[in-house]
This record gives structure tokens, C-alpha cells and sequence, in this order.
């Protein structure tokens, strides 16, 4: 009897611990709860399996049979969040609730202290945030708070308590007060634009550009070319009276205004020749919209004599020519690459850019927005130039809105356009020239065999990433690529992959977009005719599938009428059947059959794809998602790690 007493409480604390221990189910579903207008969320239900293989729920990331992600995106929820269910979530590392309708204070998203990102941007929270908010969050990597109504001071703790912070996005808030002193050598990724900040931007912060900093009048220091008001000298007398009066108040009082009348007379003039200029750019651009098409026709000239060899050459050679005596404007968007004119195209010794190979017998996918030509300058840069016919029916100021926005895009896999040139009837976009062969070519022409596994793997993280970063920084358009195929994929010299051609789709005349833009192959697009990101996202996982096997995907045999196999029917079957593995190409299984890991790691990335290429689009993963899975390695890694 003594014994049992003595081990009676030890068996109460059992019983009280298996009560009070719940299911990622039961969590997940308190947490619910506090969400209003979640009909988003109907697929949340007690039968089911939150991870599931077949039925997982919207809005998971999920790793091992575990929760590791919350990703409840754009689903016009609302609320007021309970996160104590949260922290029944011992996996969990991500939250992201952005663009949604949820209001009032901050959550208490600092309760879960292992976090590595946070993404609540797109609401309509208020208020201070504590200066200590962020202090037990010492794992956090990834802040993002733009786009709300916070107000108050930056938390200090945002700077002195995460010490791996690579991230921070405060823009479009109502921040006051002067920047606190990041001094993280992680951060990459800093954007404090529109708030009501005041004073000078912080050595820390000094290697961002100016335009982070933009929309806060009372910044000042180098970066903005405003300079910072000195101390007032505090040399002062006291009277009798006991009154403080500055000894040189009335010479402060003329130095100051006559920087002020200096500083003032200095805009003025700035603003008057950048308006001036601004005016002779569109004033050349509509010149050369309504030139005629018979004297201002730019031309590829071709040997003729050179004419019979260009179907096993796969390149014909030729100059771009202007008819003109005077050339039209080249207006550069991006000038990293330098500056040139359209005179310097008009010179250069021109080349087609063709199909793999050369022969007429291998796939093409140079079917989209037009012919292209490689053309090397004067001064040694050489460039693609892309002759464009199907956008004759936008105005010259909407294209050079549209392309100039394209080319303030940054991302290691984005290849940014460099300038344009624009006429009524065509447009020459101008990229960089990139040396190495196009995906096309790399896995249809004759150098296949060279890329394997772990350079097949990089290639599809490298698209994965820079799809993100243009789904990201494109969101408000209907379709941020739109053309995503293995031809407009090139591989950098270290072997990463550059995206380009994306962004177009606003341009392109609507009689010509469904020949012109692989996301129309989408199912929706072709059934329905609806499209969205998740479009982007289908023809992503053509090109994942297409990675995989070496076969040419049918879906861009409408573009350019060439063969091709149905990859998402021929592969879906193959998944449901257990036989995938004689589906890939022979480099992948032998990486498979070489190493488990590999095998497993293979599988994964082949489920993506599938999941990527699902009939219904609102099943898709999308691109952060997609991230998330192929940077998986254990349940302690930071599963977000995109690089900008």
C-alpha cells in the first residue's frame, strides 16, 4: 500500500500529460477557429490527415508526415489569430498569411520561438510593434511586415536580437523615427521605402540601394544625396531671468537658410532638365512610332551565297541594316552590361540563332515572341537581339513602361533585358548574350549526356528560385512569366540557369497570345481559357518533367508545330503504376540505382513536377511552395531559402 501512494502521483502526471498532448490534427483545427471566412480552408477537416499523401490539406508544407509550414495566402481570411495552437507544432518553421484581411496588433507570432520566417505582408495591421517582439525569436531569418499600417518604432530587437536575419521588409508602413543599426553581415534583403522614418540611414544599411530608403522625407545621408542638418553648436549663456539663449543663433539662422535657397534652387533645376529630358526621350519614341515602315524597316542582311549551308550550320551570318539615314532611339533599361545605341546594333555582324543541332529533324521551341540574333559590338559586348512582330498594337508609352520595369528586375536566374527599340510594326528587345547553350539544346541536342544528376537538380532549384523572385516582384500581373520553356532557359557559366522572356504578356497582341505564350497549354487555359500564376507553375513542372527524362514536351508543339510526348499524361501514369523509374533519363537512374539519397531525392523532385502539372490549378503548389520542398534537408533547416 505504501508503494502505491508513492507511485500515485507519478502515475496522475501521466495521465495528465496524455490528456493535454494533442494532434497536429486538433492544433491545426483550434487554430482555425479563430479564422473567419474560411471556406478556403473546407479541406481542414477532423476525418482527415493534415500531411496526407492523397488529400493534404490547403495551405501545408509538409516534411516527414509533419507540419513544418503554415502557407495561408491570398484566401480573404480574417480575424483575430490564435497562435497557442501553434505551439503544438513542434516541426513548424514557417508562417506566411500574406494578402489577406486580418487587422489590429501584431499576433503573438513570438510565442513560437523556433520560426525561421515570418510573412504576414498584404494585411491591414496597426499599431506599435513592442520594442522587445522579436527578442525570443533568435532563429528568425526572414521578416516580412510591408504593406501594412504598423506604426511606432522600428523594434530595436529586429537589429540587436536575430543574429541571422538575411531578410527585412518593412515598406509601406507608417514607421517613424530614425533606422536602428543593423549589423548583420546575413542581411541581403532590406526594404524600408514609404514610411515616416527620419534621420540618417545607418552604416549597416549603407550598401542598399537608395530606393529602399525612398518615400521617407526626412532621410537623409550619401546614399539619398541629401545631407544631414549638423548638431546645433550647444555653446549657450543664461540671464538673469534665467531665460537660454544660443550665443550664435542668428549666424545658424543665415547659414542654414542660405543652404536652404542653395539646396532648393539645386532641385529646381534637376527636376527642370530631368522633365526636359524626359520630354525629348517621348518625343523621339513617337517620332520613330509614326516613321514609315518603307524607310525605317530594320533588316537582318544575309549572304545569299552563305543561303544553302544554314540548315546544317544552324546559324546564317548577315548585319543588322537600317535604311535610314537616321537611326531611331535605343532606349537601355538596364546599363550594367554598358551602354550602346541602335547605330552600334546597325554595325554588328549578325547571327540566327537557331534549333539544337541545326537540323530540321530535332525539336524546336523557338516558336513565342520572335527570331532572335546573336550580334557582337563594336566594343566587344555581345548581345541577343530579339525582333518582336506580334506587339503592333500597344502604344509606345505603355511598352516603354513595361519593358523599363522589366529591366529593374535583379536575380542571379533572371536574364534581365538591356534595352529596346521600338516602331509601329516591331520591336527589338536586347538581352545579354549568354555563352553557353539554352536548356533546349542541352538536353535535345548533342551535349545531353553531359549534364548529370546534381547539374539537372541545380538547374531546376535555379528556375524554382527565379520564378519565385518574378512571381514576387510580378504579382500584379495575370501571368508573371507566361513563357516559360527550356529554350528561354540559359545556363550561366557556373552552371545556374538564367530565366528570360517573362513579363510579356500585356504587349502581345490578343490574337497571337496563345501562340505565343506556352502557358496556354495550360489545361485551364485550353479548356476554360482562364489563367493565373498557377499557369506558370504548370509549365514549370513541364520543365522539371522534361529535366528528368530527356523528352520533348508536346506542350510546346503548339507554338512551333513541332512533336513532342505528353509528359504529365506519360508520367502520371507511370506514378500511379509504380514504374517511373524506366521513365527517366539513363544519367538520372543511374544516380538513383549509385545512391538511396539520391534515389530519394529523384523521387521528390519527380513529385513536384506532377504535383506542378495537376489538372486542377488550385491543387498546384505555388512557386514559394515549390522552394520549400526542393531545399528540403531535415526538420532543423530554414526550409525558405531564396536567393536575391
Amino acid at each position: 500500500m505504501a508503494v502505491a501512494w508513492l507511485i500515485w502521483p507519478f502515475v496522475l502526471s501521466l495521465t495528465a500529460l496524455s490528456a493535454n498532448s494533442i494532434t497536429e490534427t486538433e492544433s491545426l483545427l483550434n487554430f482555425k477557429k479563430s479564422l473567419t471566412n474560411t471556406k478556403s480552408l473546407d479541406s481542414w477537416t477532423i476525418d482527415s490527415e493534415p500531411c496526407g499523401e492523397s488529400n493534404r490539406w490547403v495551405g501545408l508544407l509538409c516534411n516527414k508526415n509533419s507540419v513544418f509550414g503554415l502557407q495561408i495566402e491570398q484566401m480573404g481570411l480574417s480575424g483575430n489569430i490564435d497562435v497557442a495552437p501553434l505551439e503544438d507544432l513542434p516541426s513548424l518553421r514557417t508562417i506566411s498569411i500574406m494578402n489577406n484581411s486580418f487587422s489590429g496588433n501584431i499576433p503573438e507570432f513570438n510565442r513560437l520561438t523556433a520560426l525561421k520566417s515570418i510573412y504576414i505582408s498584404g494585411n491591414r495591421f496597426s499599431g506599435n510593434i513592442p520594442s522587445d517582439y522579436f527578442t525570443t525569436m533568435v532563429s528568425l531569418k526572414k521578416a516580412w511586415l510591408s504593406n501594412n499600417e504598423f506604426s511606432g518604432l522600428i523594434p530595436i530587437s529586429l537589429a540587436t536580437a536575430l543574429p541571422n536575419l538575411m531578410e527585412l521588409r518593412l515598406e509601406n508602413n507608417q514607421f517613424i523615427g530614425t533606422i536602428p543599426n543593423f549589423t548583420q553581415t546575413t542581411l541581403n534583403d532590406v526594404d524600408l521605402s514609404n514610411n515616416k522614418l527620419t534621420g540618417e540611414i545607418p552604416r549597416g544599411l549603407s550598401k542598399f540601394e537608395a530606393k529602399f530608403f525612398e518615400g521617407n522625407s526626412r532621410l537623409c545621408g550619401a546614399k539619398l544625396a541629401t545631407a544631414c542638418p549638423q548638431p546645433r553648436n550647444a555653446t549657450a549663456s543664461v540671464t538673469i531671468d534665467g531665460t537660454l539663449k544660443d550665443a550664435n543663433k542668428s549666424k545658424y539662422f543665415l547659414a542654414f537658410g542660405t543652404l536652404g535657397v542653395l539646396l532648393l534652387v539645386v532641385l529646381i533645376s534637376l527636376a527642370f532638365r530631368k522633365k526636359k529630358k524626359k520630354r525629348r526621350r517621348k518625343k523621339a519614341l513617337r517620332t520613330s512610332e509614326q516613321d514609315s515602315a518603307d524607310d525605317q524597316q530594320i533588316q537582318i542582311t544575309v549572304d545569299e551565297s552563305k543561303s544553302s549551308s544554314r540548315h546544317s550550320k544552324g546559324s546564317r551570318s548577315g548585319e543588322l541594316t537600317n535604311k535610314s539615314t537616321v537611326a531611331a532611339e535605343l532606349v537601355m533599361v538596364n546599363k550594367e552590361k554598358g551602354v550602346f545605341g541602335l547605330t552600334d546594333l546597325m554595325k554588328a555582324a549578325a547571327h540566327v540563332l537557331n534549333n539544337p543541332g541545326g537540323g530540321s529533324s530535332r525539336p524546336s521551341s523557338n516558336g513565342g515572341v520572335g527570331s532572335a540574333y546573336k550580334a557582337v559590338l563594336s566594343n566587344g559586348i555581345t548581345v541577343v537581339v530579339k525582333r518582336v512582330t506580334v506587339m503592333n498594337q500597344v502604344s509606345v508609352d505603355v511598352f516603354d513602361k513595361e519593358i523599363t520595369n522589366l529591366g529593374t528586375l535583379r536575380h542571379r536566374n533572371v536574364l534581365t533585358p538591356l534595352a529596346y527599340h521600338f516602331r509601329r510594326d516591331e520591336k527589338l528587345l536586347v538581352f545579354e548574350f549568354v555563352p553557353n547553350l539554352s536548356l533546349l539544346h542541352r538536353l535535345h541536342g548533342d551535349h545531353s549526356e553531359g549534364l548529370d544528376w546534381p547539374s539537372r537538380l541545380k538547374i531546376i532549384q535555379g528556375v524554382a528560385r527565379g520564378m519565385w523572385y518574378l512571381h514576387r516582384e510580378l504579382g500584379f500581373l495575370n501571368l508573371p512569366h507566361g513563357n516559360l520553356k527550356s529554350s528561354n532557359i540559359f545556363l550561366a557559366e557556373d552552371g545556374e540557369p538564367l530565366v528570360s522572356e517573362f513579363g510579356l504578356q500585356r504587349l502581345i497582341n490578343a490574337d497571337a497570345l496563345s501562340q505565343s505564350l506556352v502557358a496556354y497549354k495550360s489545361p485551364e487555359a485550353e479548356r476554360r481559357g482562364t489563367l493565373s500564376a498557377k499557369s506558370d507553375v504548370f509549365s514549370f513542372g513541364v520543365v522539371v518533367l522534361e529535366i528528368l527524362t530527356g523528352k520533348f514536351p508536346s506542350q510546346y508543339a503548339g507554338l512551333d508545330r513541332a512533336g513532342g510526348t505528353n509528359l504529365v499524361e506519360w508520367i502520371g501514369s507511370a506514378m500511379e503504376q509504380g514504374g517511373w523509374m524506366d521513365l527517366l533519363h539513363p544519367t538520372v537512374v543511374n544516380a538513383a540505382a549509385d545512391d538511396k539519397i539520391m534515389e530519394e531525392e529523384i523521387e521528390n523532385v519527380l513529385r513536384i513536377g506532377v504535383r506542378c502539372t495537376g489538372e486542377d490549378p488550385d491543387q498546384r503548389p505555388n512557386m514559394t511552395e515549390v522552394i520549400d520542398e526542393l531545399t528540403i534537408e531535415d526538420s532543423n533547416d530554414d526550409f525558405i531559402t531564396i536567393e536575391t
